[in-house]
C-alpha cells in the first residue's frame, strides 16, 4: 500500500496545480533575476587622481568585474578654474576620468561600496528592476513551445499529402519563430541580470561641468556683440557714403547747369 500512497504524493509534488506544473521545475533553479545599474560620481582628493584611477580598476578585477570601457582627460579645452602649480607656475587643469565596469550581480553592492570609498560622493544613482516573474514566464512558455515543436517536427515526419506538409511546415515556423523571440529575449536577461553595470565618474576638486562646457549668454557678452555689430554697421555706412560721393557731386552740378540752362521766368 506505501507505493500507491507515495505515488499520488510524488506527482502532487511536481504538480500543485497543473497550470503551474512547469513554473515548479524551473522556479527551484531559477534565482531571483534583478537587472541593476549604478552610476557613481566620486570626488578625489587634489593629486590623487591617479593613484584612485588605478584603484578603481583593481576594485573591478577583485570583484571579478570586466571594465567596458574608461576615458580620463580634463573637463575642456578651456576648463574653469585652473590650478596653479606652486612648483613650476603653470596652470593645471583639474583631472577627470570615467569608467564602466560590468560585475557580476553577486559582487555589486560590495563593488559599488568599494566605488564610494575613492572619496566624497557628488552623485549617486541606483537603478534596480525585478524581472523574476518575466525570466519564469519565459521559461515557461520555452519548454511548451519546444514541446509543441517536437510534437510538429513528428506530424511532419509522417504527413502523406502536399497539403498535410504545407499546413504543418507553417504551424513549425511559426512555433519556431517564437522560440527564437523568447531565447533572445531570455539571452538578454541573463546579461542583464547575471551582470550589472556599474560607471564610475572620477575627479578632482574644481570640476564644475563633465564634458564639454557650454557658455550661455551673459550681459558682457551681449555688450561686446552690440559694440561690434555697431562698429561694423558704422564701417559699412562710411564705405556707402564714400562710394556715393562723387555720384552725389555730380549730380549736383548737372542741377545747377539745367537751372542755369532755363534762365529766369519770363513775365507775361
Amino acid at each position: 500500500m506505501a507505493p500507491a500512497v507515495a505515488g499520488p504524493v510524488t506527482a502532487g509534488a511536481g504538480a500543485t496545480a497543473q497550470g503551474q506544473s512547469v513554473d515548479s521545475n524551473a522556479l527551484p533553479a531559477t534565482p531571483d533575476r534583478i537587472e541593476r545599474t549604478a552610476d557613481i560620481t566620486v570626488e578625489v582628493k587634489k593629486g590623487s587622481f591617479d593613484a584612485q584611477w588605478t584603484t578603481a580598476f583593481r576594485i573591478a578585477q577583485r570583484f571579478n568585474g570586466e571594465i567596458m570601457s574608461s576615458t580620463r582627460g580634463v573637463p575642456s579645452p578651456q576648463p574653469v578654474p585652473l590650478e596653479q602649480n606652486q612648483a613650476t607656475g603653470s596652470a593645471r587643469q583639474p583631472a577627470i576620468g570615467d569608467i564602466t565596469i560590468r560585475i557580476p550581480a553577486q559582487n555589486f553592492v560590495n563593488a559599488t561600496n568599494a566605488l564610494r570609498a575613492l572619496g566624497v560622493v557628488r552623485g549617486d544613482t541606483t537603478t534596480t528592476e525585478d524581472v523574476s516573474q518575466e525570466y519564469v514566464d519565459l521559461q515557461s512558455r520555452l519548454r511548451n513551445l519546444r514541446a509543441e515543436q517536437n510534437v510538429l517536427l513528428a506530424l511532419f515526419g509522417h504527413a502523406k499529402t502536399i497539403k498535410d506538409t504545407l499546413a504543418v511546415q507553417g504551424q513549425l515556423s511559426n512555433v519556431e519563430g517564437q522560440i527564437e523571440q523568447i531565447t533572445g529575449r531570455i539571452k538578454y536577461l541573463d546579461a542583464h541580470t547575471l551582470f550589472s553595470t556599474v560607471t564610475v565618474h572620477l575627479q578632482e576638486p574644481g570640476v564644475t561641468v563633465i564634458g564639454t562646457v557650454h557658455e550661455g549668454p551673459s550681459l558682457g557678452g551681449a555688450w561686446e556683440t552690440a559694440k561690434t555689430g555697431l562698429v561694423r554697421l558704422a564701417g559699412a555706412a562710411m564705405i556707402t557714403a564714400l562710394w556715393a560721393l562723387p555720384f552725389a557731386v555730380l549730380g549736383l552740378i548737372g542741377l545747377a547747369v539745367w537751372r542755369r540752362g532755363r534762365g529766369p521766368a519770363t513775365q507775361v
